[in-house]
């Protein structure tokens, strides 16, 4: 029986704690600050841990851990990475990354640069604390667009794509001095160069240094006015893609590089002219990922994989030794819901409308009914995300254009 510390155990985190729970694990939870955004605590069952604590400062949070004997220390969301390090490093536990490379994986530009120096293809780059700095790299760079957003950060919070300097200037101006959605404040911004093509995500799950690749995913985004990026559509794509081997390859050595030796991986990389090119990589699970819709589609996914190397660490080695990639059984879109205009939330109309189309398997609303309903900016105001799977992908476009129309309609906003 593992004894096993989730560091903040939300978004898909909270389905890793519950499969390992259902394995027979016996569970702590650390939320890493008292500040978290309530966002997180959506949908959080206190009831499958033994223990639950909020970390308050390291030696005392590190008191209740080793009190708590882990065997293993994970991070189950984002803010959760820097902390669940900190405590792995501390307990030399054999199930952890390296602690070296702990900032790279946190800091954008820190990551970059390791890559780079790894001669690995990335983006040019600048960090900057003022205006006059930005503005400087910017005109040097000479080229539009370019992307500022802060160096940590989740779920498109504060990136922006500036197709000018005087939007270069707003974007920075909004997020210098300003706290991000991990309760991080933003001293400094960073300013990269925008890369076109095709965006990917690579999910992979580790261990012992090597990989299992379990999800490849096509990504389409939306812009807002101002720049900003929404999530749109995440489709997942059959290991026969053409460009499937090259992102594998490269996010493989990506992972190697940043020192991820041991449990998940979530990497966004945009696959351009000149090939594969990194925008990002988390040490967590992929957030909008849920079991069933895996189970449906490959018939495993990066939050069973995860919990297979902690309850099942022969099985899952068999798995990384068959050297075999997964196969898509049926399609998948998840579809991000964008909401555009402020109002309260309805779910009942919307919800029946959504259970006639062929494709639906799911959905996850982020907003009570009847709860006042924000533009969506990013992953934090979206209303939710639908998560459609059929074994036919025309079907799945059609449905998915009929959810945004029902958007448009206003079907789930009430003045």
């Amino acid at each position: 029986m593992s004894r096993v510390i989730v560091v903040d155990g939300f978004s898909s985190g909270k389905f890793i704690s519950k499969r390992l729970a259902e394995a027979g694990c016996v569970l702590m939870h650390v939320a890493s600050s008292n500040t978290l955004d309530s966002y997180y605590y959506r949908g959080f069952d206190y009831s499958i841990y033994d223990n639950v604590i909020v970390n308050t400062g390291f030696a005392t949070t590190l008191a209740s851990v080793e009190q708590f004997k882990p065997q293993f220390i994970i991070a189950g969301a984002e803010t959760g990475v820097r902390l669940a390090d900190e405590l792995n490093e501390h307990l030399q536990l054999p199930y952890r990354n390296d602690i070296e490379k702990s900032t790279a994986r946190r800091n954008k530009y820190d990551m970059i640069h390791r890559i780079t120096q790894a001669q690995l293809l990335a983006a040019q780059q600048f960090i900057a604390d003022t205006w006059q700095r930005a503005e400087t790299w910017i005109n040097d760079h000479g080229r539009f667009p370019v992307v500022v957003k802060p160096l940590e950060s989740a779920g498109a919070d504060g990136v922006f794509i500036c197709e000018d300097l005087r939007a270069c200037e707003v974007a920075v101006g909004k997020l210098l001095g300003a706290t991000n959605k991990l309760s991080i404040p933003n001293h400094q911004v960073l300013i990269q160069e925008y890369l076109a093509g095709v965006e990917y995500v690579v999910n992979m799950v580790s261990l012992n240094g090597q990989q299992l690749v379990t999800e490849v995913v096509r990504y389409q985004k939306q812009r807002t006015e101002s720049g900003g990026v929404l999530y749109d559509i995440d489709e997942l794509i059959d290991a026969d893609s053409p460009e499937y081997s090259s992102l594998v390859d490269y996010t493989r050595a990506v992972v190697r590089t940043l020192g991820i030796r041991n449990g998940p991986s979530h990497a966004e990389v945009m696959f351009t002219d000149d090939g594969p090119k990194l925008v990002e990589i988390a040490a967590r699970t992929d957030g909008i990922l849920r079991p069933d819709v895996s189970r449906q589609t490959t018939g495993l996914g990066q939050i069973e994989a995860t919990v297979l190397s902690i309850t099942a660490p022969e099985l899952f080695a068999r798995l990384v030794a068959g050297n075999t990639d997964y196969r898509l059984m049926q399609h998948t879109y998840n579809v991000c819901l964008i909401n555009r205009a402020k109002g309260r939330f309805k779910q009942g109309f919307f919800l029946n409308e959504l259970l006639k189309l062929e494709s639906f398997f799911d959905a996850v609303f982020y907003v009570d009914d009847g709860h006042a309903l924000s533009v969506t900016q990013d992953v934090f105001s979206q209303p939710g995300t639908v998560y459609l799977v059929h074994a036919d992908p025309e079907v799945i476009a059609a449905d998915y254009l009929r959810i945004r129309a029902l958007e448009l309609q206003g079907v789930y906003s009430m003045a």
